[in-house]
């Protein structure tokens, strides 16, 4: 396989502390993220639209227009608040060589990619219970009640998003909603955050972990937040054994296009959809399902245990 061969180009990062990437990621994060809202801020003065109004009244009966008006305004937020700020910090600190700091230089063989993307797969029912367990617990504390009525607010905007009348409105909500954010949250948590964290602490469990809780914070869904979290440990996982972001970045498509395809193809059930969500899940299922997450985890694991160090860091990391 392609992540276990020596690659004697990379350049070495030693010159470059962690700190110093992490401080200006996030700070370049914070400013495009401005840069976002002023952009949105002028199309919908250009417009002569209130945007808190759009949205507020945004849900599945809205007409063809003012759906794709919101997944523009989504895309231009995934644009300025993940892909051009990483885009911008490897070109900073690795210049032309960001590529291959950010590990997107080459392609992966079809073994890895396939087993990777069984791994995200099977993880679907053991996210499922995360699901419920993170609900039960929200029910639990008072104090995150609160936040259940943004969340029920997002939620409109998301059934709003999904209807879809034609495949160019399919292929226009799998940009949106798979592969901008797939590229771009990718490049942020794993090609950046997780790596320079683990170049950082020296510890491959803390740097996915931290990494995997921001992620889920970042997304601010209460009731899923157990279930991104543990997305975002897999992803972390999956681009620390392999070495090769488009494992994360394709695993990350297919969750998330998965979800914008069952939709596509059950348009006249998208309210039972939520429901089926919250169905729950036989024990057999369960267990099968994490059977396969921890064999196909420990193959690549044993594969990494003895592939030599790619991405510039010193000494191997162990995940044991």
């Amino acid at each position: 396989m392609d992540y276990m061969q020596e690659d004697p180009e990379l350049p070495a990062e030693d010159r470059i502390a962690p700190k110093q990437i992490l401080f200006f990621l996030g700070a370049t994060v914070f400013l495009f993220m401005l840069l976002g809202t002023g952009i949105l801020a002028l199309v919908c003065n250009l417009q002569g639209v209130d945007m808190q109004e759009i949205l507020a009244a945004f849900n599945a009966e809205s007409p063809l227009e003012l759906r794709n008006f919101v997944r523009g305004a989504l895309l231009i937020n995934h644009l300025t608040s993940f892909l051009l700020p990483a885009l911008l910090t490897g070109w900073v600190f690795y210049r032309k060589k960001w590529p291959e700091n950010l590990q997107v230089h080459r392609a992966p063989d079809f073994q890895t990619l396939a087993l990777a993307l069984l791994f995200i797969a099977a993880a679907f029912p053991l996210a499922q219970k995360a699901f419920e367990l993170n609900r039960w617990t929200v029910e639990q504390i008072p104090a995150l009640q609160s936040w259940m009525a943004t969340e029920t607010a997002s939620e409109g905007m998301i059934e709003g998003l999904l209807v879809m009348e034609s495949p160019w409105e399919l292929l226009f909500s799998l940009l949106v909603m798979a592969l901008v954010p797939a590229i771009g949250e990718e490049m942020i948590f794993r090609g950046l955050l997780q790596k320079n964290l683990l170049r950082w602490l020296g510890k491959p469990v803390p740097a996915i972990l931290i990494t995997a809780l921001i992620f889920s914070l970042a997304h601010f869904q209460v009731q899923r937040f157990l279930a991104i979290f543990m997305l975002g440990a897999a992803l972390g996982c999956l681009f620390f054994w392999t070495k090769n972001l488009w494992i994360p970045i394709a695993a990350h498509f297919m969750n998330n296009g998965v979800q914008v395809v069952v939709a596509w193809a059950n348009q006249d059930k998208l309210s039972e959809l939520n429901k089926a969500e919250e169905a729950d899940i036989p024990v057999v299922v369960t267990l099968l399902s994490l059977a396969v997450v921890l064999a196909i985890g420990y193959y690549f694991w044993k594969k990494s245990k003895g592939a030599p160090h790619k991405d510039g860091e010193e000494g191997h990391h162990d995940m044991g």
